[in-house]
């Protein structure tokens, strides 16, 4: 019987989806600098000079590591917020753009197990860390996203400023942020009433919580 070979490029493909893998889980577990290279080559059982040749910096493997699930979170909210746009037509509701931006991306990281929990609490450490303290991230794989957020805030609330639409996103990814690192910190407040791996019933409060947020009277200046 005749054994099928992979090819170099599915061998190259296969390594260097072996160290994001084990990249992922430990920035997870330790932060960017939590992590050296050398640990992610010794959980990966690769020498350390493969993820140089791949990445070429600790920086550029954690850029990768963020933009490897990026479109497949773009893909889900975004499609999910034309869907819910083209339905609603003049009458788009805060609470409505909320469900249409939050509900796909949790319902997607509920069913991808522990490697995409691992990827939230990454981009929750990316969304706490200043710009500019890792090379190549200060440009988000999420922000043509979250503009688009931010133009169907506009149309449901055209009485809003711009600033106000983007403090309003600013408070509401503190809260998505806060939720995707699971640190627990809810669990002990409620003493087990809440917990911080519930990401149905996250996601339900959050809408819930953030549904009003643009109904207050406008700022006065």
């Amino acid at each position: 019987m005749k054994v099928s070979r992979r090819s170099n490029p599915e061998r190259r493909e296969q390594s260097r989806e072996k160290i994001l893998d084990a990249a992922e889980s430990l920035f997870a577990q330790g932060g960017f600098n939590g992590v050296s290279l050398k640990d992610i080559a010794r959980a990966a059982d690769v020498d350390t000079s493969l993820l140089h040749y791949y990445f070429v910096t600790k920086a550029g493997l954690f850029a990768a590591v963020l933009e490897r699930r990026s479109e497949d979170v773009n893909r889900v909210r975004s499609q999910s917020m034309s869907d819910y746009a083209a339905a609603a037509g003049d009458q788009l509701t805060i609470r409505g753009l909320l469900q249409a931006y939050l509900q796909p991306t949790f319902d997607f990281i509920r069913s991808g197990g522990p490697s995409l929990q691992n990827y939230l609490v990454i981009i929750a450490q990316m969304n706490s860390t200043p710009a500019g303290q890792i090379a190549g991230t200060d440009v988000s794989p999420f922000d043509p996203v979250v503009q688009e957020f931010i133009r169907l805030l506009a149309r449901a609330r055209p009485d809003r400023s711009e600033a106000e639409l983007y403090w309003f996103y600013h408070m509401l990814s503190g809260a998505i942020g806060l939720s995707w690192a699971q640190t627990g910190r809810i669990d002990q407040l409620s003493g087990g009433q809440c917990r911080s791996d519930d990401f149905e019933a996250i996601c339900n409060q959050m809408v819930s919580v953030f549904a009003n947020g643009l109904d207050r009277p406008a700022m006065v200046r």
